[in-house]
């Protein structure tokens, strides 16, 4: 058995009549193991795995935990280290997997999201926004900047009331995926290389506390997501803010995911929509004195909600100042296609709700890619999302609660 003092063993007995075996402590009162594996103790996994793999590799652990343990000759290799933290990652995922669908069939849905009961039941038509009151005076406070009235009452994103609102900000981490074989022992092609994907997304609701969800792929986090919603009673005249980075398939996969809950809204992170179009710009205009001069009026509009002028300023640009008409247009089709997630961030700011999906991109950092994005790392998709989920079950504050009675809270964490 590995524990935090050492790896130690202790006899098993076994009781038996007639040649048949009655009771054997070795089976009977501890899981069955096969081959060369040992028993990990509470302790051991906590130190090991939670504060050892989550932060630096398997090998700088194991050589770690043997150092401190006076086990360096015979103690715990890192390929068993690795084995044990991807197996506990897999039982994590499976058993929120689980609980997921236990949740969902309570609440009238099918195991892949569809809402089976009368969509009436979620289909509440008063939303929860802040006061008419409270926006004319934040209209107000901007108005002195400039003359944004027209563009910002007609503005089709309301302003949600913090205070019945869970923000959720989600989005995908990439990592280099190992090769399964390479031919000779040679690399593959430049361009060939593949990725395993991580879905992340960071709950949040005023007051309450915040959880982090992982997985395999936007469409099972929302699974997971719609039933945390329901464990935490966060449906019902609750809206639902999602923050992302305007990626289509992202923002098609929430939409359809709950096309059966009204009381739901999209922003576009104002940081990505800010980069796409200096990105954009770049590509298409004749130099960067040209490209900033055209920011200049550009981001203003776009910082007060004013999508219609924004395109229809970039539609009367100099074309002796195109060098690339092709990504103009491909700026103007991304800014009409997300007008209904681009509110006006001015009034939102002094209103005091959230413009960004920052915190999202921090969840990505902290929960993938400080870990598992060093030079010369590749992962299988297994080893990548089953580690990833064991540093969410840290952020999480549910390691203890796991490793004790494999159970867990699935709830907001102060």
């Amino acid at each position: 058995m590995d524990g935090e003092i050492g790896r130690f063993t202790f006899t098993t007995h076994n009781a038996s009549h007639n040649g048949k075996s009655l009771y054997n402590t070795a089976r009977d009162v501890f899981p069955v193991l096969h081959g060369v594996e040992v028993y990990k103790t509470i302790g051991f996994k906590d130190i090991a795995i939670i504060h050892g793999d989550t932060e630096k590799s398997y090998r700088n652990t194991t050589q770690l935990i043997n150092r401190i343990r006076y086990q360096e000759q015979d103690g715990t290799p890192s390929r068993t280290l690795h084995e044990c933290t991807e197996r506990e990652g897999n039982e994590v995922l499976n058993h929120i997997g689980k609980k997921a669908n236990s949740i969902l069939a309570g609440n009238g849905f099918s195991t892949d999201g569809k809402c089976l009961a009368s969509k009436a039941e979620y289909a509440s038509e008063q939303l929860a926004t802040i006061s008419k009151e409270q926006i004319t005076a934040a209209i107000d406070r901007c108005q002195q900047n400039a003359n944004i009235v027209a563009d910002t009452l007609s503005n089709p994103v309301p302003y949600e009331d913090p205070q019945q609102s869970t923000n959720v900000a989600i989005d995908d981490v990439n990592v280099k995926k190992q090769e399964e074989s390479r031919p000779g022992g040679r690399k593959p092609h430049r361009g060939a290389r593949k990725y395993v994907h991580n879905s992340i997304a960071h709950i949040s609701k005023n007051g309450d506390g915040s959880y982090v969800l992982n997985g395999h792929g936007i469409k099972n986090v929302l699974l997971f997501l719609i039933a945390f919603l329901f464990h935490n009673g966060l449906t019902g005249t609750t809206r639902i803010q999602f923050f992302t980075d305007g990626h289509t398939i992202l923002n098609e996969a929430i939409l359809l995911t709950f096309i059966w809950y009204k009381n739901i809204g999209i922003i576009l992170d104002w940081f990505h929509l800010v980069k796409k179009c200096k990105e954009r710009l770049s590509l298409a205009l004749k130099g960067r004195i040209i490209r900033n001069k055209i920011l200049a009026e550009l981001i203003p509009l776009l910082w007060y909600g004013s999508t219609d002028k924004a395109v229809a300023y970039l539609e009367g640009i100099a074309k002796n100042s195109i060098k690339d008409m092709g990504a103009l247009d491909k700026l103007i089709e991304y800014l009409k296609r997300n007008k209904p997630y681009i509110p006006c961030y001015a009034v939102r700011k002094e209103l005091g709700l959230c413009n960004s999906s920052a915190i999202g991109e921090k969840m990505n950092d902290l929960v993938v890619s400080e870990r598992q994005k060093h030079n010369g790392m590749s992962w299988s998709k297994s080893g990548s999302v089953s580690l990833a989920t064991i540093t969410a079950l840290k952020r999480n504050k549910e390691s203890a609660k796991w490793f004790e009675n494999n159970e867990l809270e699935f709830k907001l964490a102060a």
